[in-house]
C-alpha cells in the first residue's frame, strides 16, 4: 500500500472535525473518540505501522486495528441464525466476461460452494457485481445468510481475508442508502465502528462483499427508477474495485428493453464493471430427501412420492424451499396428511391459501385451547378464520409501520382491538394478547429487540393481502376511507397484490366490476401521482380480466411492467393510460377502445389476439412483433403490424407513410448486438467482439469499428490484459444511443449523423 492510499482510508475511519496529523515518522487520528498515535515507515516501497508491537504492512493494520473485522466477523457468526437442516441448492452460474466469455450458464449442484468460489476468484481488474436470482421464497435470503455464516467462520480460522456483509433492503427506497447500510451494521450486527466512507473503502480493498437483499419490489420494475440510481452511485464510488452481491428475481442484463437499462448503465459506463448471475434452481427430488433426511425423517422416498402423486413432482410444495420445511412440519406433527394433500388437490392455483390456513388449522386446533370455570372442556380459543384475521390485522399493522416486525406493545395493542371487534371475552382477550407471542406462524426478530416478525416474508404477504380484501369487500363509504389509508402507504408488493386479487376473487358472491368501481372511486379521493392510483391500477387490471366491463371507462392510470400479460379484457375504455412495457403473451383484448394512450412498448407473441379494438390518438414507443428479433420504432410500421393483428386506428393526426422494402443495416444489427454485451461488461475486447458476433466479428472490428470510433460512440481504453488486444467501451450514454436508434429507423449513416 502506498502512502496515498493510506492517507485517503485512513481518513474515512477519523471522527468529524478531526484530521489526520503527521510529524516526520509518526502520525495521529482520532477514531470513535480514541487517539491512536503510531510511527509510519516504508519498505521497499510500501507502508508499514508501528503502534509499539513490531511494524506490519498498513492494509493489515487498517484491517485490524481502524476496521475491527476480527470483532466484525464474530457479530456476524453470532448474529445471523444458523438456518436448520440447511440444504444448499442447485444453481446455474453465468461468469464475468472478464472471467470467462462464456454464454451459457453453468450448472452446479452446491450453490454455497460455487458462489463462495465466485466471489474468490473475482477479477481485481473491475468491479463485480454478482447477482442471485429466483423467484420469491425460494432461498435468496436462506443462501446470503449461510454464506455469511460460513465466511464468517472461515475468517475467524484464518482460511479466508474477506467478509460477506448481508444488508437486508425490506423492499425500503434507498434514496439515503448510506443510512440503510450504516444503519444495519450498528442495529442488525452491533458494530458501530465503520461510517459509510470506510465501508465503501473497505469494499475496494476486497475485505468486504456487501450483499444486498430486498431488491424485488424496486429493482428496474419501480417507476421512480431510484433504485437503478442509487446502485449507479454505488458501483461507480468503488472505481472499478470490490465485488457486490444484490439479490433479484431478475438480473439487470436481463432485461429486453434497453431503455430501462440506461439509469444504470450511463452511471457507471466510465468504471470497469463486470455482471455475473447465479440462478437458484427450484429444489429437485434430492434436496427434498436430504432435507427430510436432515429433519430424521426416514422414509423421505415415500413422502416426496406421496405428495408427487397428490400433487405434481414440479409442485411448489415440493420445490420451494419454504413451503417444503412447512410441509414436513405438517407431516411430522399431522395423523392426516393424506386429507390434507386432498384439500390442496381441489385447490387448484389457490393452494397456498389452503396451505396457510392447514398450518394455521393445527395451531387453532391442537395449541390454542383453552376452558373456563363453567366448563372444563377444553375448546379452540379461536376459530381457523378468526386466526387468519388475528394474523392480517397483524401483517397491517406492519405495512402501516412500515416495517417487517411488530414490537411487544403494539402485538399486543393488535390483539386488544381485534378482541375488541370480534366481541371476545376478557378471558379470550387475556388468551389472545398473551398467546399471539408464540404463535407457530410468528418467530423473533432479527430486526428489533423484543419484536415479532412472520415466519418468512411471503407469509406476511399473504396475511396482508387478505388484510386488505377485508377492507374492500364491505364497499361502502367507511370501507373506501380504510382502503384509500392503506393503499397510499406505498406500492404493494407483487406477492401482496396476488395474494389481495386471489381474497377477492375466492369469494363468489363478490360483484368483480362493483369492486372495480369501488376502486375507482377510492383512487378519485387521492392525487393522480400517488401510491394510491399506482396499486389501484395493478388491481384493477387484474380484476377485470375475464369478464364483460360494460363499457366501463378507465381513465388517468400509470399501469405497471406487462399489465397485459395473460389479461382478457372486453368491454372497457382506457383513456388518457399510460402501459409500460408490456408483454402480449396470452393476451385477448375484444371490444376495447384506447383513447388518447401511450404504450412504452408492445411484445407480441403467437398467442396475442385482438378483436374489435380500436386505438384513438394513441402512441405506441416501440413494437416487438411476433418472430421479429429487433423491436420497430417507425409509428408507420408499426401501425401496420397492429393492424394486421386486429387492431384499428383512428387518429386525428396523419401517420407519416411507411417506407417498405428496407430491412435494418448489417452494421446497425451488430452495433445492437454489441451494446446488449455492454450490459454485462462495461468494457470488451476484441476477442469478446469477435466471439459474440460469431462469423461477422472480424468484418465488424475491420469495416463497421473504426467507424464507430471516429463518431466517439466507441473509445479505445488501455489493455489491462496480455497480448496486443485492444479494449473498448461505450464513449456515449446509453440514452443517446437508444435515441439514435430510435431516429435512425435501421439506416446505419443515419444512426452515425447524430454523433457528428
Amino acid at each position: 500500500m502506498q502512502i496515498t492510499e493510506f492517507k485517503a482510508i485512513v481518513k474515512t475511519f477519523a471522527d468529524p472535525g478531526t484530521e489526520l496529523l503527521f510529524d516526520r515518522e509518526s502520525f495521529g487520528i482520532a477514531v470513535n473518540g480514541d487517539v491512536i498515535n503510531a510511527k509510519i515507515t516504508a519498505i521497499s516501497g510500501d507502508v508499514y505501522v508501528n503502534e509499539g508491537s513490531g511494524a506490519e504492512p498498513a492494509s493489515k493494520w487498517i484491517l485490524k486495528r481502524l476496521a475491527k473485522l476480527p470483532l466484525l466477523a464474530s457479530r456476524l457468526r453470532d448474529s445471523i441464525s444458523q438456518t436448520p437442516n440447511f440444504v444448499s441448492p442447485g444453481v446455474s452460474y453465468l461468469p464475468t466476461l472478464e472471467q470467462r466469455q462464456v454464454d451459457r450458464p453453468e450448472p452446479s449442484e452446491d450453490g454455497l460452494q460455487l458462489t463462495l468460489t465466485a466471489l474468490n476468484q473475482r477479477s481485481p481488474l473491475e468491479t463485480t457485481v454478482l447477482y442471485i436470482t429466483s423467484d420469491a421464497g425460494e432461498g435468496k435470503t436462506t443462501l446470503i445468510n449461510e454464506l455469511a455464516r460460513t465466511q464468517a467462520q472461515r475468517f475467524i480460522e484464518a482460511e479466508a481475508d474477506w467478509l460477506l456483509v448481508p444488508i437486508p433492503l425490506g423492499g425500503r427506497h434507498f434514496l439515503r442508502f448510506d443510512d440503510i447500510t450504516v444503519g444495519v451494521m450498528q442495529n442488525r450486527y452491533r458494530f458501530p465502528f465503520l461510517y459509510f466512507n470506510s465501508f465503501l473503502a473497505l469494499v475496494r480493498m476486497g475485505v468486504i462483499v456487501p450483499a444486498f437483499d430486498g431488491f424485488e419490489e424496486m429493482f428496474v420494475e419501480s417507476s421512480s427508477g431510484e433504485a437503478l440510481s442509487a446502485m449507479g452511485i454505488l458501483v461507480g464510488s468503488l472505481n472499478s474495485q470490490g465485488a457486490v452481491l444484490i439479490a433479484a428475481r431478475k438480473a439487470y442484463f436481463e432485461f429486453e428493453n434497453l431503455r430501462a437499462q440506461e439509469r444504470l448503465f450511463d452511471t457507471i459506463k466510465g468504471y470497469s464493471v463486470g455482471f455475473a448471475k447465479l440462478e437458484l434452481h427450484r429444489w429437485a427430488k434430492r434436496q427434498f430427501v436430504n432435507y427430510c433426511i436432515n429433519r430424521g425423517i426416514r422414509e423421505a422416498d415415500e413422502l416426496h412420492r406421496r405428495v408427487s402423486e397428490r400433487l405434481t413432482p414440479d409442485h411448489a410444495l415440493l420445490t420451494r424451499a419454504v413451503l417444503v420445511r412447512r410441509l414436513v412440519d405438517v407431516a411430522v406433527e399431522s395423523p392426516t396428511l393424506d386429507g390434507f394433500l386432498t384439500q390442496l388437490q381441489r385447490s387448484g392455483s389457490d393452494f397456498f391459501s389452503v396451505f396457510v390456513r392447514g398450518l394455521v388449522e393445527r395451531e387453532a386446533h391442537e395449541k390454542w385451547l383453552y376452558s373456563d370455570q363453567a366448563n372444563e372442556l377444553r375448546t379452540p380459543l379461536l376459530s381457523v378464520d378468526e386466526h387468519c384475521e388475528l394474523l392480517s390485522l397483524v401483517a397491517l399493522s406492519m405495512w402501516e409501520s412500515k416495517v417487517d416486525f411488530c414490537k411487544r406493545d403494539v402485538l399486543e395493542f393488535t390483539a386488544d382491538f381485534y378482541c375488541e371487534t370480534a366481541r371476545k371475552g376478557a378471558v379470550q382477550a387475556q388468551q389472545v394478547r398473551e398467546r399471539i407471542r408464540g404463535h407457530a406462524m410468528l418467530v423473533p426478530s432479527a430486526n428489533a429487540a423484543d419484536a415479532l416478525e412472520f415466519d418468512h416474508d411471503e407469509f406476511r404477504l399473504f396475511f396482508l393481502g387478505e388484510a386488505i380484501a377485508r377492507q374492500i369487500r364491505p364497499m361502502t363509504d367507511i370501507a373506501k376511507a380504510e382502503v384509500l389509508g392503506t393503499l397510499r402507504r406505498g406500492p404493494l408488493p407483487a406477492d401482496a397484490m396476488q395474494a389481495l386479487f386471489r381474497a377477492l376473487t375466492r369469494d363468489a358472491a363478490l360483484d368483480r366490476l362493483g369492486a372495480v368501481k369501488f376502486l375507482l372511486a377510492v383512487a378519485a379521493m387521492d392525487a393522480q401521482a400517488s401510491f394510491t392510483h399506482e396499486n389501484v391500477a395493478a388491481l384493477l387490471i387484474r380484476l377485470v380480466s375475464g369478464i364483460d366491463g360494460g363499457g366501463l371507462t378507465v381513465s388517468g392510470f400509470a399501469f405497471g411492467h406487462d399489465a397485459l400479460l395473460d389479461k382478457r379484457l372486453g368491454g372497457l375504455e382506457f383513456h388518457k393510460s399510460y402501459f409500460a412495457p408490456t408483454s402480449l403473451d396470452n393476451a385477448q383484448v375484444r371490444n376495447c377502445t384506447f383513447k388518447s394512450c401511450r404504450f412504452a412498448e408492445l411484445r407480441m407473441t403467437d398467442t396475442s389476439h385482438f378483436e374489435k379494438t380500436v386505438f384513438s390518438d394513441c402512441n405506441v414507443d416501440s413494437l416487438k412483433p411476433k418472430g421479429r428479433d429487433r423491436d420497430i420504432f417507425d409509428p408507420a410500421e408499426i401501425r401496420q403490424h397492429l393492424e394486421g393483428s386486429g387492431v384499428t386506428f383512428t387518429t386525428s393526426v396523419p401517420t407519416p407513410p411507411l417506407q417498405k422494402g428496407k430491412e435494418p443495416d448489417f452494421e446497425l444489427v451488430c452495433v445492437e448486438k454489441l451494446v446488449r454485451y455492454f450490459m454485462r461488461s462495461t468494457h470488451m475486447s476484441e476477442s469478446v467482439i469477435r466471439m459474440k458476433l460469431s462469423d461477422h466479428g472480424q468484418q465488424f472490428i475491420d469495416e463497421t469499428l473504426p467507424r464507430l470510433l471516429d463518431h466517439g460512440v466507441l473509445e479505445e481504453i488501455a489493455n489491462r490484459g496480455g497480448g496486443h488486444q485492444r479494449r473498448f467501451r461505450l464513449g456515449v450514454t446509453l440514452k443517446e444511443v437508444n435515441d439514435a436508434m430510435e431516429s435512425a429507423k435501421g439506416d446505419f449513416e443515419k444512426f452515425l449523423s447524430q454523433f457528428s
